[in-house]
């Protein structure tokens, strides 16, 4: 009697994981990749007297190409090692969260990962603003 039930359930997730990869692949073939130009609008603060800063940005040059595989915004996450003149291992990291067809809204944040020892970090440049799309 359990193969009678369990021989029907077994064919029915065969032909409806044949049915989802279907769709999976016709979504992947229907669907542009879309290339959008981004400007990042954030305050630079300024360091006090005498202090040094760091800004490990992805937009350190200007503004950016970003493709998006399906054509929509989505969240973004860029993340940039470096290590400084001051000693230190830094992580800089930037999210940008969609908030509408064109324009994110922006963070950044620094993390130490370590310093040699006697180093004197920089000072952390926590920024947030928006990024927005050009083209």
């Amino acid at each position: 009697m359990q193969q009678v039930v369990f021989a029907p359930l077994v064919k029915s997730l065969a032909i409806a994981a044949a049915l989802v990869g279907a769709n999976v692949v016709h979504d992947a073939t229907t669907t542009h990749p879309v290339t959008h130009r981004l400007a990042l609008h954030a305050p630079n603060p300024t360091p006090p007297p005498g202090y040094v800063t760091t800004y490990l940005s992805a937009f350190l040059d200007g503004d950016i190409d970003v493709t998006f595989h399906d054509g929509n915004l989505h969240p973004l996450t860029f993340r940039v090692r470096a290590t400084l003149g001051d000693g230190c291992r830094w992580l800089g990291t930037e999210r940008l969260v969609p908030i509408d067809d064109e324009t994110f809204a922006y963070d950044y944040s620094e993390t130490i990962l370590d310093c040699d020892a006697g180093a004197t970090p920089a000072l952390k440049t926590p920024r947030a603003g928006i990024v927005t799309v050009v083209d």
